[in-house]
């Protein structure tokens, strides 16, 4: 059987590997799940856990609210030629994004829980993303 993993970018899987351990650190220090997951945040209403991402068979697999998850990473060509495609959908797009949802996690946290009360229910506005 063919190591899809070959025609992943190897910056890419270091990415993934980086990742991996700010995620780890994140959810030992909130004591996340007892699986691992840690908690974080598209925005303020919308929470979720993350755990176990990893690059396997060309795919980026990962724990998403406790279920299993498989994105295919990897195009092919009418000619069979296997590439990694950059942009929407890649692994960088999708570590870039989870990065994001950790920044924000990690916000949350330091907040009192009166604000953040006041941002769920629409009185202040979300915090904005600092640029990476």
């Amino acid at each position: 059987m063919e190591d899809m993993n070959k025609y992943i970018k190897k910056s890419h899987i270091k990415k993934v590997e980086q990742f991996n351990e700010e995620l780890r650190q994140w959810s030992e220090y909130t004591n996340g799940t007892p699986d691992g997951e840690a908690e974080l945040y598209e925005d303020i209403n919308t929470p979720f856990t993350l755990s176990h991402v990893r690059v396997e068979d060309g795919c980026l697999k990962f724990t998403y609210d406790g279920r299993e998850e498989s994105e295919n990473m990897l195009r092919k060509d009418d000619d069979g030629t296997i590439w990694e495609p950059d942009g929407l959908d890649s692994i960088p797009d999708y570590i870039k994004f989870w990065k994001a949802c950790l920044r924000r996690a990690k916000r949350y946290w330091e907040m009192d829980p009166d604000s953040l009360d006041r941002m769920a229910d629409g009185d202040e506005d979300d915090i904005e993303d600092a640029p990476d």
